[in-house]
C-alpha cells in the first residue's frame, strides 16, 4: 500500500512541475549581416505574428505601420526578371516607438532620428517554411541604442513563449 502512495505522490508532484518544463528556453540571435537573426520553431506564421503585435502592445507601443516587404518583391519579381518569390509567408515589418527611448536618443543627437521607428520583421523562407524568424537591425554601436536593443531583444523573446 505504501508503494501505491508513493507512486501517486509522484505522478501527482510530476504533474505541477510539468508547466514549468514546458516553458521554451530562451532564443538565441544570429548577426546575419547588419541583422540580428532569431529562428522560431513551434509556431506557425499567424500565431508568431499575433504574438509579436501583442508583444509591442502589452509594453504600452503603438505599431505606426506595417511594411509589408513580401508583397512588393512579389508584386515585381516577374518586372525585374525572377521566377519566384523569396518569402513563403509573411515577409512583413512591424514599426513602432517607444517615447522615453526615442526621447533619449533623439537629444543625445537630433540625427538618430534615422533610427526611429524601430522595426521587427517576420517571415518564413521558402525553404524552411515551418520556421519562422524574427529580426532586426542592428543599429551602430551607440549606448544611447542599446536599451532599444534590449526592448527588441526582449519582444522577440516573449514571442518565443
Amino acid at each position: 500500500m505504501l508503494t501505491v502512495k508513493r507512486k501517486i505522490k509522484t505522478i501527482i508532484f510530476s504533474l505541477t512541475l510539468l508547466p514549468l518544463v514546458s516553458i521554451a528556453a530562451p532564443l538565441t540571435a544570429q548577426k546575419v549581416g547588419d541583422a540580428v537573426v532569431y529562428a522560431l520553431s513551434g509556431k506557425n506564421y499567424e500565431q508568431a505574428r499575433d504574438d509579436l503585435a501583442a508583444a509591442i502592445e502589452e509594453r504600452g507601443m503603438v505599431i505606426s505601420a506595417v511594411s509589408h516587404v513580401k508583397d512588393m518583391l512579389d508584386r515585381t519579381n516577374a518586372d525585374l526578371g525572377y521566377a519566384d518569390g523569396v518569402y513563403d509567408t509573411g515577409g512583413e515589418t512591424l514599426l513602432f516607438c517607444k517615447a522615453d527611448l526615442s526621447q533619449k536618443m533623439m537629444r543625445d543627437n537630433p540625427h538618430n532620428i534615422a533610427f526611429c521607428p524601430y522595426g521587427i520583421s517576420i517571415y518564413t523562407l521558402k525553404s524552411e517554411p515551418n520556421k519562422v524568424f524574427l529580426s532586426y537591425k542592428k543599429a551602430p554601436k551607440l549606448a544611447v541604442y542599446k536599451p532599444i536593443n534590449q526592448l527588441l531583444d526582449s519582444i522577440i523573446q516573449s514571442v518565443a513563449e
